[in-house]
């Protein structure tokens, strides 16, 4: 099911200022953020400028899920073998901003390495 409407003109909010600003002015032409919203889920990606040329390199950072039958937001991580896990360290939550700063501080060294 798709997130509601004003949920996601909050959530395109929130990551878009959490994109824009987390890349440096200086390496923006090597390394950007993105989002894709796909139902009620949100993918936090990487996309990296290719060592041998033009291309884009597109890397998993995050996922978040919402449940609407309690209104809250589940974090997940991008493991290499192609999975998503979900994120034990910080319980499902109604508040999207929580889980955002989770992956921001990213004490487990999961999201950013």
């Amino acid at each position: 099911m798709a997130l509601n409407e004003l949920i996601r003109r909050r959530v395109e909010k929130l990551l878009g200022d959490y994109c824009e600003n987390r890349i440096p002015m200086h390496v923006r032409n090597k390394i950007k953020l993105g989002y894709g919203i796909r139902g009620n889920s949100v993918t936090l990606f990487e996309e990296r400028k290719s060592y041998q040329g033009e291309e884009w390199i597109k890397t998993n950072i995050a996922q978040f899920r919402y449940n609407q039958d309690d209104n809250k937001w589940s974090l997940y991580w991008w493991r290499h073998t192609g999975r998503w896990y979900r994120y034990e360290d910080v319980k499902p939550n109604s508040n999207f901003e929580v889980l955002l700063e989770e992956v921001e501080k990213d004490p487990l060294c999961i999201f950013w390495g």
